[in-house]
């Protein structure tokens, strides 16, 4: 092996050791912080109750309500997101021209660079303004609303998921199926969308993960009020809460650590949510060799 090749394999080694140790690093100094709530409450009340007042005597330390906030608004996207993203991913794939396929995908990569805080001032003017209107409830701001500007911004993410899965199965299986005289419907029907089903899959899990993480556009539609989401009624993400009040909160206090650990809750379920998407990728990679 030649000298610069062995130095960038060393490089590329340590950069990925470097990742790995800043990960770990930041995982473990989250849940640091956030221990000092374990002393004043026990894990199941911070986790189980829907009372979150920290500066209060005595504080309340409750996050289920900004939990499920989460977990509603990013379930909602996701269903909305995936199968129009699936959809477009296949009309891309088969029904338009290789260079109109470019183009369109030059500008939907183009859509997952556009900052959070423009999709969340577009559905405070449009969205947030037609939901008030349409449900004729007093504001706009709600899961619903929250949940349609995220799932514009995972379309970029589900339709590049789902474009690279097809074109690896029509690498593989489509001049077979047109030498065995196979048309089109049939090879997306009965090859395409049974290959696609993991890809499908993963692109649930990375959409989950980056809808669960979203902070600016979600806090700025969803309502920001600390009580049990309704599809119509305002709710608050635990990305929001700490967001809003990480700047009001005393270095070394309560309501300091209480967000850390409600950013630890947080980080654990990107992490299942990580863990399912490699489980994902092994069973596709078993697919391939059988």
């Amino acid at each position: 092996m030649k000298k610069s090749e062995r130095f960038i394999q060393y490089g590329v080694t340590a950069g990925a050791w470097f990742v790995i140790g800043l990960f770990v690093f930041l995982f473990f100094f989250i849940c640091h912080e956030g221990l000092p709530v374990g002393e004043e409450t026990d894990w199941l009340t911070f986790l189980f109750s829907q009372n979150w007042n920290p500066l209060g005597n005595p504080p309340e330390l409750g996050i289920f309500p900004m939990i499920c906030g989460s977990l509603y608004v990013s379930l909602l996207a996701v269903l909305l997101a995936v199968p129009v993203g699936t959809g477009c991913a296949l009309f891309l794939s088969f029904f338009v021209s290789a260079r109109i396929r470019d183009i369109l995908l030059a500008f939907i990569d183009m859509l997952a660079g556009v900052p959070s805080v423009i999709f969340g001032f577009i559905g405070l003017t449009v969205v947030v303004n037609r939901i008030g209107r349409i449900f004729e409830v007093a504001s706009g701001e709600s899961i619903l609303a929250a949940a349609l500007v995220l799932a514009v911004m995972l379309l970029p993410f589900v339709v590049s998921t789902c474009v690279e899965s097809i074109g690896e199965v029509r690498r593989l299986y489509e001049g077979a199926s047109l030498a065995l005289g196979a048309d089109m419907m049939y090879f997306i029907r009965r090859l395409v969308i049974p290959y696609m089903r993991n890809a499908v899959i993963g692109a649930w899990i990375l959409s989950f993960a980056r809808a669960a993480g979203e902070t600016m556009a979600v806090m700025m539609v969803m309502g920001n009020a600390v009580i049990m989401p309704e599809l119509l009624g305002k709710g608050e993400s635990v990305p929001s809460l700490i967001a809003l009040e990480m700047g009001s909160a005393e270095y070394g206090s309560l309501h300091y650590s209480a967000l850390y650990a409600a950013g630890a809750v947080l980080l654990f379920l990107l992490l299942l949510s990580g863990l399912l998407l490699r489980v994902v990728r092994h069973k596709k990679r078993s697919f391939r060799g059988c």
